[in-house]
């Protein structure tokens, strides 16, 4: 019997709702996917009607303050599967049948066709299937289904919208390249909005698309830029220093400066053309929030392997750029300009790498699309990672110059000794005042 697909299925609610029969059907017509429901949590249910939700779900997510954007977000951070569907409390699923679901691909975003529950709306049915068709751009009734990873990629909706969170997260797909699919089955939703008329509503809908369209249009992303980061109180991160120094709050404070030089870099390369994504590499996203750029994408790639995460966040990513860079957080040394001349290089160039003294490397940019297989082939405990790494590598260009990773005093100091003799961001000015403060240099 062949293999299906699991989803996390997100339904969102508004704190008005009281309705909630959706969430039956899809337990008995879909079982085995864990149904998730986020509410705006000034919504009062009474302890009967969410006994019966509890009954029906495998999570409840309250949202305060909630947009659709907001809650569809909750709703994805909290699903456990790795395919998405998202719905709106007032769809219908009478037509969707298991087998639509097993039609979603890796590398695609999809919906279904769009009916509506009042049958004089066929015509805003059939504009909108019209405008999902032949412009790419479905709406969110229509209901979305996408691979967790691809959804993250994409940087989830956008919180800050009262509407057209469904617009724009489409259209940000888009400027990724990434194919957006018709499922060709119906998904009934409710008329409600169009009772009072029916030609204002579509007149007003076919105006929002065209605003919307001019606000949200981007150019093609041509760059990714990817930041392996971790929480930096994690007591995997820097382990030799920690057991060096014996002090704990000290390397907390020295990981915190070093992601605050990351994230000079990325607020630097976050401009048209360019795709910043973060790895996750810790439990929770918390720090993330914490330095301001929860906004930028963020894959949760929690593999204690290096090459493994390397190879996954490459999967992910090659496809949708014209070129990819990888980068680590543990580099003080390197700069935004390290990382756009990574890419100037690639005019001449298939790859380039920049070096480690410890026989590494903190950068690696390519716009090769066959790669995967060269991340996990090599022993990254070992002192010859750059010359195991590279030697299948072709048309490839290394740094004339080698920056120091982190993890013991030794480096510690050498890093020190070389970003002094070097014109300094202010952010890695504020790490060498705290490491003088501290008479570890």
């Amino acid at each position: 019997m062949a293999l299906h697909k699991t989803f996390s299925i997100i339904v969102i609610a508004s704190k008005d709702e009281k309705d909630f029969s959706l969430l039956k059907k899809l337990k008995d017509k879909f079982s085995g996917h864990e149904i998730i429901l986020a509410i705006d949590a000034d919504n009062e249910l009474s302890i009967d009607v969410l006994n019966d939700i509890n009954l029906n779900i495998n999570k409840l997510v309250k949202v305060p303050n909630s947009t659709r954007g907001k809650s569809l977000n909750a709703g994805a951070l909290k699903a456990e599967n790795n395919y998405l569907w998202f719905l709106h409390i007032d769809s219908q699923i009478d037509k969707i049948q298991r087998e639509d679901l097993d039609r979603v691909q890796k590398k695609q975003l999809n919906y279904f066709k769009l009916a509506f529950d009042n049958k004089k709306n066929t015509i805003n049915a059939s504009g909108a299937n019209f405008r999902s068709k032949n412009f790419d751009l479905p709406f969110g009734d229509q209901s979305f289904l996408i691979h967790k990873n691809l959804f993250n990629l994409i940087g989830r909706f956008d919180e800050s919208l009262k509407e057209g969170e469904d617009h724009k997260f489409v259209w940000d797909a888009k400027a990724l390249g990434i194919e957006i699919k018709e499922i060709t089955r119906e998904i009934i939703t409710s008329a409600r909005k169009y009772e009072e008329s029916s030609f204002w509503q579509t007149t007003k809908t076919l105006f929002k698309t065209i605003t919307q369209a001019r606000k949200f249009k981007q150019n093609k992303i041509e760059n990714i830029f990817c930041f392996f980061m971790k929480d930096p109180k994690s007591k995997d991160s820097k382990t030799r220093l920690r057991e060096t120094l014996k002090d704990q709050g000290l390397v907390d404070k020295f990981n915190l400066h070093c992601l605050n030089i990351v994230k000079s870099n990325i607020l630097s390369l976050d401009k048209d053309g360019n795709k910043i994504v973060i790895i996750n590499n810790s439990p929770n996203r918390d720090y993330i929030e914490e330095l301001g750029l929860s906004k930028f994408s963020i894959l949760d790639i929690n593999e204690e392997n290096i090459g493994k995460s390397m190879y996954e966040v490459y999967e992910i990513c090659a496809p949708f750029a014209d070129r990819i860079v990888l980068s680590g957080s543990d580099i003080p040394e390197l700069t935004s300009k390290h990382l756009s001349d990574s890419v100037n290089y690639l005019s001449k160039f298939d790859s380039y790498i920049i070096g480690t003294k410890d026989g590494g490397y903190c950068c690696f940019s390519t716009k090769l699309k066959n790669l995967e297989a060269e991340f996990t082939r090599v022993n990254y405990s070992s002192s010859t990672v750059l010359n195991d790494f590279t030697k299948h590598l072709y048309n490839l260009k290394k740094s004339d110059f080698l920056l120091v990773d982190v993890d013991t005093l030794d480096d510690l100091q050498s890093m020190y000794a070389a970003l002094k003799n070097t014109k300094m961001t202010k952010e890695q000015s504020d790490l060498i005042g705290f490491i003088d403060k501290r008479k570890y240099s």
